[in-house]
């Protein structure tokens, strides 16, 4: 963590304390419904604004499912069929990212940046795409982010008191604040003029969401002093978007991570206890309904499967998510013994991981069958 001054004041920092009681009125509430349907429906429609005061942005729908779908890749079919021929490459736009992770970088020295989420605010601008809100969004969805405190977090957590985090208010609304490195805090603190020290803390983005999400903010907002660069979540789209995520998010940490050689089996083994989500086509485009592939040159075919549903969304190809047990994915591996292994988050940053890498995935089916 690292310690900040101040020199213009635009932002109301409350203590977090002073949230206590809606904290508590969240707590009670209950929990959103989630949907009971085999493959849930994610097409939130809500604003995404630039920044609390501005005018908003554009809307963030994700795809109607029950819209026909784009040419796609080939599929697995959920039932035995001949194979699909591949599809031809798809033209499109989208704030995708490469297969390996970017190298890590510290703006602040000792201060690790989450450089796929600056990366994805990086390319936001003025009327920014649904494409690209999305593209933050989900990258945001593995590393850490830095929270703003008001005053010495580590003296805080010592003595077992709450964080006293940033919050921009906004009428009778209350935003959180978080950032994608610790250089974005220090250009927020430097906006101040009190003297007040103020300290950048990294957090597991999971542990923000539920802080957001519990707190009964209205939403969180991404690097607020960076202009057109800055995002902001409502609330709706958050609680989606946790609910329906792993709590460790095992596979995005690992796909974020730099590339060791045994990552491959680090993922094949946390897809032997991690539910995932694969891309299913129903049938509405003309298409043979089935689970997304992909191939190689050299004609490998390799099932896609997702860490997330925003994963799926981000390729713009009108799949529907799926939620897939490890005992599920374990039973195509071996229905389907011409499948190569399993290609993970294709949108990026990602990993191909071989049948020789599954093996506890591939247990589990011998498992089911006893």
């Amino acid at each position: 963590m690292a310690l900040f001054s101040r020199r213009k004041k635009t932002d109301d920092v409350v203590p977090e304390s002073q949230t206590s009681a809606e904290a508590q009125a969240a707590a009670e509430a209950s929990a959103p419904e989630i949907p009971a349907e085999p493959v849930p429906q994610i097409g939130i429609s809500v604003q995404a604004f630039r920044g609390v005061g501005a005018d908003a942005g554009p809307e963030v729908k994700l795809p109607d499912p029950n819209e026909p779908a784009p040419a796609r890749a080939a599929t697995t079919p959920i039932q035995p069929a001949p194979p699909a021929a591949p599809a031809p490459p798809e033209k499109r736009s989208l704030p995708l990212a490469a297969a390996l992770p970017p190298a890590e970088t510290e703006s602040v020295p000792g201060m690790k940046d989450n450089v796929l989420l600056r990366t994805a605010l990086a390319e936001l601008g003025e009327g920014a795409t649904n494409e690209q809100l999305i593209g933050v969004l989900r990258q945001m969805l593995q590393g850490h982010l830095y929270l703003r405190v008001h005053g010495d977090a580590r003296t805080q957590i010592t003595e077992g008191k709450p964080l006293s985090v940033a919050v921009v208010r906004d009428g009778e609304r209350a935003f959180m604040l978080a950032f994608s490195s610790a250089v974005a805090v220090r250009d927020s603190v430097q906006r101040e003029t009190d003297p007040t020290a103020t300290t950048a803390v990294a957090q597991p983005v999971t542990a923000v969401l539920q802080q957001v999400v519990a707190g009964k903010f209205n939403g969180l907002i991404i690097d607020n002093a960076s202009g057109v660069h800055r995002a902001v979540f409502p609330i709706e789209i958050l609680e989606r978007a946790l609910e329906q995520s792993d709590a460790d998010m095992t596979i995005k940490m690992l796909l974020a991570a730099p590339r060791e050689q045994d990552t491959a089996q680090k993922v094949g083994n946390a897809l032997a206890r991690t539910k995932v989500w694969v891309a299913v086509n129903d049938g509405g485009n003309g298409a043979p309904v089935g689970i997304a592939e992909a191939r190689t040159a050299e004609g490998k075919r390799f099932l896609q499967v997702f860490s997330h549903p925003l994963e799926i969304v981000a390729l713009g190809r009108g799949d529907k998510p799926m939620p897939f047990t490890p005992e599920r994915l374990a039973k195509v591996l071996t229905e389907h013994t011409e499948i190569a292994g399993v290609l993970v988050d294709s949108a990026g940053p990602s990993i191909i991981v071989e049948r020789d890498a599954l093996s506890s995935v591939l247990v589990l089916a011998i498992d089911i069958d006893a």
